[in-house]
């Protein structure tokens, strides 16, 4: 009997090992990190999808509430997101070099970090909620700051569950991160309309639906450290003198906070100018139009950070022909991806946006914002595999210069030339151009990046410029 106690309680555990990252099977490894992942991000979409729906079914201004409160929301995440890719980013390159010891003091120092972070960004936001509220008009200010008051709760939370996320990733062990995904983001589509109509408690039931998922999220990532099923040993046993680790967490996933700070920026720019020539239904179309485009990004974005563990592995171990062959396949896996879901978008653009609301008037908003949006859309999968290329080489400056193209640098100039001349027509104009001109950066980046991976992979490492002269 406990013979077969320990047998099946082996069994559980190499379940849910992590992937061993020097396979050969190269293709098969990326597949079995890479579509977990997005599965889990998928996952997150469809959840986030459908709470829009049920928010709907309460009124237009409800969406537009929680429209103004994403880019707060947003901005408070980027920091985790970019200790998330950091962390992993560092962790992937230990592993690859044999010292487990400091892949998992970089692990429990950057969750350390990212809790306290979490924490002070709540004290703030209860402390000066209106003051963040950009764009809100009068009729949809005092909905988005109850929601924002509940929902800051569970921004320390939120911090710690995307750093466990990217550490299971990092680790190998997408398959753990997605099932923990969909048991979070399960529970937070069951409760919601519990929360919202059952108990009559509308927008604070959806907050409060977030915060009940979180906890159960982090308890089962609780379990899995505590009982040691992964590579990683969090521990709090760490000393002051550990906080220098940080650094190359920071160094690396600075890009990837300032472009989640840019994008929030982005979002919160455009629904403003979307609500000067429209209202609130302005806010409401580009607001569904931008939910739509999240649900398509996710997925690929899971792709890549299912090839980032892969990447900075081999990186680590100076394999430079397998991340040559990585970055060939995860070019190819994103673009099929995101062109499949940006033509299926822009082929049923209004019956995709009629699943939120029936207003004739919102509807014709976010069919012209879809198209917009979605066009540019099928170059997207190259833009995450350059980034994901840059971070695992640790060039942050390069993968900043690609971040920030799209919602920053691009972006803003166009806002500020655009819709003056041409209204809600320049806002669309605006959206599409800063899209597709940093689709067409990425497509050169990445070739000349692959170029010089070839180049590196067959010639003697110490005498080759080991990247591009171009992409900075």
């Amino acid at each position: 009997m406990n013979d077969m106690s320990e047998m099946s309680g082996s069994l559980r555990k190499r379940r849910l090992a992590p992937e061993d990252l020097a396979s050969p099977q190269l293709f098969r490894l990326l597949l079995r990190l890479g579509m977990p992942a997005m599965f889990g991000l998928s996952i997150n979409a469809a959840h986030h999808t459908i709470n829009m729906i049920f928010v709907g079914m309460i009124g237009e201004d409800q969406i537009a509430a929680i429209m103004i409160v994403l880019p707060i929301l947003m901005l408070v995440a980027a920091f985790g997101e970019g200790i998330g890719v950091g962390v992993a980013t560092e962790v992937g390159r230990a592993l690859g070099a044999g010292n487990r010891s400091r892949a998992s003091t970089l692990a429990s120092v950057s969750l350390a970090a990212g809790i306290a972070f979490g924490a002070a960004s709540a004290v703030a936001i209860v402390a000066f909620p209106s003051a963040l509220l950009f764009g809100a008009t009068a009729a949809i200010e005092p909905l988005a700051q109850h929601y924002l008051l509940i929902i800051a709760v569970s921004i320390p939370l939120t911090m710690a569950q995307i750093i466990l996320d990217f550490l299971a990733i990092a680790e190998g062990n997408a398959r753990f991160s997605m099932w923990t995904l969909v048991a979070c983001f399960a529970l937070n589509i069951i409760l919601d309309p519990i929360m919202i109509f059952g108990f009559g408690l509308g927008l604070q039931g959806v907050a409060m639906a977030t915060i009940l998922s979180q906890l159960v999220a982090l308890s089962i990532y609780g379990a899995y450290h505590a009982r040691r099923l992964g590579t990683i040993r969090l521990t709090l046993g760490w000393r002051i003198a550990d906080i220098k680790h940080l650094k190359p967490v920071l160094a690396v996933g600075a890009p990837t906070t300032l472009t989640s700070l840019a994008t929030a920026g982005a979002i919160a720019a455009m629904l403003s100018v979307a609500g000067t020539y429209h209202g609130e239904d302005g806010i409401a179309g580009v607001g569904i139009a931008l939910r739509l485009l999240a649900v398509g990004a996710l997925p690929v974005i899971g792709i890549s950070l299912g090839a980032q563990s892969i990447l900075s592995f081999a990186w680590g171990r100076g394999d430079i022909s397998r991340v040559l062959a990585a970055a060939r396949m995860l070019s190819v896996v994103t673009s099929a991806v995101g062109g499949v879901y940006g033509l299926t978008a822009i082929i049923f653009s209004e019956r995709l946006a009629s699943f939120f609301t029936d207003e004739a008037s919102v509807l014709t908003i976010a069919g012209q914002a879809i198209i917009a949006t979605h066009l540019p859309f099928l170059l997207f999968g190259l833009r995450q595999t350059v980034l994901i290329v840059f971070q695992a080489q640790g060039r942050p400056k390069a993968a900043l210069a690609v971040g920030l193209a799209q919602n920053g640098y691009l972006l803003f100039p166009l806002l500020a030339l655009l819709p003056p001349f041409f209204g809600f027509s320049g806002l669309l104009a605006a959206m599409f151009l800063a899209s597709a001109l940093t689709g067409l950066l990425s497509c050169f980046c990445l070739a000349r990046s692959l170029s010089a991976l070839r180049q590196r992979s067959a010639d003697d490492l110490a005498a080759l410029n080991p990247y591009p002269s171009f992409c900075p």
